[in-house]
């Protein structure tokens, strides 16, 4: 099993605000690198691009609870994953954030993909930062 955490992040918005943004799969387009994604399709609740012109990678959103948004790998992905996007209410107008991926990968696949999964996570989670500034 490899897991990968982000670094955590400062979220200018509300709790609820910040739950709504990432709830909705269709605006996670905005969080990958541009040059990195080709062919994406998404709606609310599932994305579905090609990554790097190497994985075909689908996210299924599992559910949204108080504090976090659980997404699931969809079965077009090359191995099974889990991410959990954790929102923490710091006051009512700042939020710290954190995305935790587990994903179940063989040892010699974990010592590939673990540094650049984990160079992608903290991207996105800057991306989430910036992103939340403009809701």
């Amino acid at each position: 099993m490899l897991e990968i955490k982000s670094d955590v992040i400062t979220l200018n918005g509300k709790l609820k605000t910040c739950l709504e943004y990432l709830s909705d799969l269709n605006n996670f387009e905005n969080l990958f690198p541009k040059d990195k994604i080709k062919d994406w399709k998404s709606d609310k609740d599932f994305c579905i691009f090609n990554l790097q012109n190497a994985y075909t990678l689908e996210i299924i959103k599992d559910n949204v609870d108080k504090n976090s948004v659980n997404l699931i790998s969809g079965a077009k992905s090359p191995f099974s994953f889990s991410i959990k996007i954790e929102i923490e209410e710091k006051d009512p107008q700042i939020c710290c954030g954190q995305i935790i991926c587990k994903a179940k990968v063989n040892p010699m696949l974990k010592v590939m993909i673990g540094k650049p999964l984990n160079e992608l996570f903290n991207f996105m989670a800057k991306k989430i930062e910036d992103a939340i500034k403009l809701v």
